[in-house]
């Protein structure tokens, strides 16, 4: 199997796994962020949660806003997440399926290179039609892909 025909693959498999997965309920983050919202929730003072931790109840302030400024590690927020008697999640969502960043990706750079080669063509009295010039960026597209150029350009 090709390189291309296994991220092709790979990509249907995620976009199944996503399409089925509903995370639009906690894409976003809450407010004062989710150490904040979960000890919130669970009633538990950042001196509890300290304890739990066995740091300072300054040092939980400190990871609420590091959660916030994203900047806590993903093992620190774990760590944090099994205190409350949690689990953390982690997970990239992508904002459209894999196959359309593909896609679109692709377009861009074959309309790039069909750009500069119609551009060339034009010069030389010999312009496509719009017609063709469709024809060719959708070959040019399945090119790109073919050769995993999309995220390259060459």
């Amino acid at each position: 199997m090709r390189k291309s025909d296994r991220a092709a693959q790979a990509r249907r498999e995620l976009d199944r796994k996503f399409a089925a997965a509903n995370v639009e309920p906690i894409r976003a983050r809450p407010r004062g962020g989710w150490i904040r919202a979960i000890r919130a929730g669970l009633g538990m003072s950042q001196e509890a949660l300290a304890a739990r931790l066995e740091i300072t109840g300054p040092s939980v302030a400190r990871l609420e806003k590091n959660e916030l400024n994203e900047a806590i590690s993903i093992g620190k927020l774990a760590q944090v997440a099994r205190a409350m008697d949690c689990q953390l999640v982690y997970a990239l969502v992508p904002n459209t399926n894999l196959e359309n960043t593909v896609q679109q990706q692709a377009r861009r750079v074959a309309a790039t290179t069909l750009g500069y080669v119609a551009a060339t063509m034009d010069l030389e009295d010999q312009a496509v039609e719009a017609d063709g010039l469709a024809e060719q960026l959708g070959r040019q597209v399945r090119r790109v892909i073919d050769d995993n150029r999309q995220w390259t350009g060459r």
